[in-house]
């Protein structure tokens, strides 16, 4: 049995997080010992508790923010103490995790998955080239992120490699096995406080600038003005809730418009919408793509980063250009107007979601494993 530690610094759950839980679930039924290492902060705790209600093990951090020092000299002490034979680095950004390499150093194989990387300069850069001397393997998550990076480190080029995210889609439709049209109604009336006859929007995303929301909502101003009966529910917080909620009010929108704020049960939230949308400006992968297709959603998406390698345009989806409100209201509009499309789309998406199935992710995974393992 190969003893296995995760470590993230992440702060906030979302598409990372997600496939740290799938991960260590699915390799923990394979016979791996998989601990998971993250901070005490308390918008982590339902996140490890579902954890621990699917057998692994959570060590907690005590630490203030993702600077804090202790993040070090907690770490070394459980490696110290569980002397596991890989430490595997989640990096939900390009910077994350920084302690976590050097806590590593000389006490386990290191890996790491590149969840989000982006452009550094000056000491960040030099730090991170750094960092990655220490490391054994990076896994991307898309090839868009695999180019990013070896153009940004081009060392890496013999020592990284793609692992798509991936779904249980088995887990993913025996939730929605005995999901009813009385439940559907009651979540389309109580949740979304949408009408009986309103075609229901759906995007689930981090308040973020990177999530382009605002593009989303100048859109839905357009919509509005020729499908007064369409509602647009945004799943998620973050950093922009606040601006997003006043630009809404700005463009009088806001009776069409429903911030739901962080939820956990994404599978039948989904299926009581009639459209995902996803309108990023910047996308590692989008894993929320494998939910809405695997939901049987047809989806408007932007084409950036890792979107193109789930999406196929005009087969599993449409595909538009980041920040342009009036190609997204288009599209939106043509698929509102047309259910043959949106049920073609949906049916293709859904074929096509089988591609990304968790058990190649994990296989993937294993391979990288246990080729460090050997080294």
């Amino acid at each position: 049995m190969n003893n296995i530690l995760f470590y993230t610094d992440t702060p906030f759950t979302g598409g990372a997080e997600k496939h740290i839980h799938l991960l260590a679930k699915s390799l923990t039924k394979d016979g791996y010992h998989v601990k998971v290492v993250c901070s005490d902060y308390k918008k982590l705790d339902v996140w490890c508790s579902e954890m621990k209600k699917d057998g692994i093990e959570i060590l907690r951090l005590k630490v203030s923010h993702k600077h804090d020092p202790r993040h070090y000299f907690q770490l070394k002490k459980i490696l110290q103490k569980n002397n596991p034979d890989l430490l595997h680095l989640h990096l939900w950004n390009p910077g994350a995790c920084r302690y976590g390499f050097w806590a590593g150093k000389n006490r386990a194989q290191i890996v790491t998955t590149e969840h989000d990387p982006f452009r550094l300069q000056g000491l960040k850069k030099k730090f991170k080239k750094g960092a990655l001397g220490k490391t054994e393997h990076t896994i991307t998550v898309s090839e868009s992120n695999y180019l990013q990076m070896l153009k940004w480190y081009p060392e890496l080029k013999n020592h990284m490699s793609v692992i798509h995210n991936g779904i249980d889609l088995n887990a993913f439709e025996k939730e929605l096995m005995h999901f009813t049209t009385q439940e559907k109604q009651k979540i389309r009336s109580q949740i979304f406080e949408a009408k009986s006859d309103d075609t229901v929007l759906l995007t689930i995303a981090a308040l973020h600038p990177r999530k382009g929301i605002k593009y989303l909502l100048r859109a839905m101003q357009k919509i509005v003005e020729q499908k007064n009966s369409t509602k647009l529910v945004i799943i998620g917080e973050g950093p922009e809730k606040t601006d997003l909620e006043k630009l809404a009010n700005k463009l009088k929108i806001q009776n069409h418009v429903k911030f739901l704020g962080h939820q956990e049960n994404i599978p039948k939230l989904l299926k009581s919408s009639e459209l995902f949308v996803l309108p990023s400006v910047k996308e590692a992968f989008g894993l929320v793509l494998l939910e809405a297709m695997a939901a049987q959603l047809p989806i408007v998406a932007t084409n950036v980063g890792g979107i193109p390698e789930i999406v196929e345009d005009r087969k599993t989806g449409m595909l538009v250009e980041p920040k342009d409100a009036d190609l997204l209201a288009k599209n939106i509009l043509m698929l509102i107007n047309n259910k043959p499309l949106r049920e073609k789309l949906a049916f293709l998406g859904h074929h096509r979601v089988k591609q990304f199935d968790v058990e190649a992710m994990v296989e993937k995974t294993k391979r990288v494993y246990d080729k460090v393992l050997k080294k």
